[in-house]
């Protein structure tokens, strides 16, 4: 009668749906079934799936080492002991990857301490993130994955934009990538292109002359540097608070998960959990410091409510947030951001699933 952990049922019952392709070798002409997990806070956490893995394996009675691991690249512990991750599981790494919004939420939490931190869009530009994207191809190459496995970048968030996809996704590949993250299968065919367009083993080649610690600069997270004007927090609360509820209405109130919401200027992005990480962290730090008072939040959140509202009003099943803000969805919204600096690892998963 115990709860079962999510990742022990996960590896059991995905590695059981693989089986039968293992007898055919239809998917993987070497006989592997892969499995991408993500959170993990370093080697300890990888050297414990790969365990896991191996009991998988007894219980299906299939080869050691069948199942190969892939690593996101999404904590801060994990980016600065990546070398001893790949390490521990040697034997079964397949894939490293990045992304922006899991990574940015985890160091805002892992930080909260050390002052107010920069608007999100901001970060995107700093040296933090730099170093953080660049030393994961740095290790990758260094461990030896070239050739032999993917290095792997984040996704592109807009679905509907293929043609700006194609202009700036490209950059992936001339930083040392092999892979990454697409919101659908008209964008993974659009993406394959640029594998023909640019050589990225021969990047790869030229990088691994200049790999580099850059341990440093991971370690100075992105703090506010300057003073915002009002309507610079206003809007950037504005922005966080809308993906935050045009999210949770989706996830808790209609059982939907990863799906296209559009933002605050209606331009419909590929959401996931992440977003909700990142967006309660980011308010839950600004609150902490001061730079919003929990009135300024709530009225935003009504605000924010009545156009996430307008935005769903098409689908018949949608429960409204206004005028009430009194539903499961709205106080959802709420416990993420007012529990965020509590909550282990700014992490959304238990809040969401109890108002579920």
């Amino acid at each position: 009668g115990d709860e079962t952990p999510e990742q022990f049922l996960d590896a059991v019952i995905t590695t059981l749906a693989g089986v039968h392709d293992l007898k055919g070798k239809s998917n993987s002409k070497g006989g592997s079934v892969y499995l991408v997990k993500p959170k993990m806070h370093g080697p300890e956490e990888v050297k414990f799936v790969d365990e896991l893995f191996t009991k998988v394996e007894e219980v299906l009675k299939i080869p050691k080492n069948t199942v190969k691991i892939g690593i996101m690249d999404e904590e801060r512990r994990m980016s600065v002991n990546l070398r001893e991750a790949l390490s521990a599981a040697r034997d079964r790494v397949f894939f490293i990857n990045t992304g922006f919004l899991d990574r940015v939420a985890d160091e805002i939490h892992t930080s909260m301490e050390a002052g107010p931190m920069l608007p999100k869009e901001e970060i995107r530009h700093v040296e933090w993130i730099k170093a953080y994207e660049a030393s994961n191809v740095d290790r990758g190459l260094e461990q030896g994955l070239k050739g032999k496995g993917q290095i792997g970048k984040g996704m592109w968030a807009a679905p509907d934009n293929m043609a700006e996809m194609m202009e700036k996704k490209i950059g992936h590949l001339q930083v040392g990538a092999t892979t990454a993250w697409v919101p659908s299968p008209t964008a993974a065919t659009l993406h394959a292109l640029h594998y023909h367009y640019h050589d990225v083993l021969n990047t790869q080649e030229e990088l691994k002359s200049n790999v580099a610690d850059r341990t440093d600069s991971i370690l100075k997270p992105p703090v506010l540097d300057r003073e915002l004007t009002q309507k610079e927090i206003q809007d950037e609360l504005d922005c966080n608070v809308q993906s935050l509820l045009g999210y949770v209405v989706r996830w808790v109130g209609l059982g939907v998960g990863c799906s296209k919401v559009p933002d605050t200027h209606d331009v419909q992005l590929m959401e996931d959990r992440a977003t909700l990480r990142i967006s309660s962290q980011h308010i839950a730090n600004w609150h902490h410091h001061g730079l919003i008072s929990e009135e300024q939040i709530l009225e935003t959140m009504k605000k924010m409510a009545v156009i996430v509202d307008k935005q769903n009003a098409h689908d018949p099943e949608y429960p409204p947030m206004a005028p009430s803000y009194d539903t499961v969805e709205f106080h959802a919204a709420r416990d993420l951001i007012f529990k965020g600096t509590t909550t282990a690892n700014g992490y959304i998963e238990g809040g969401l699933s109890s108002r579920r």
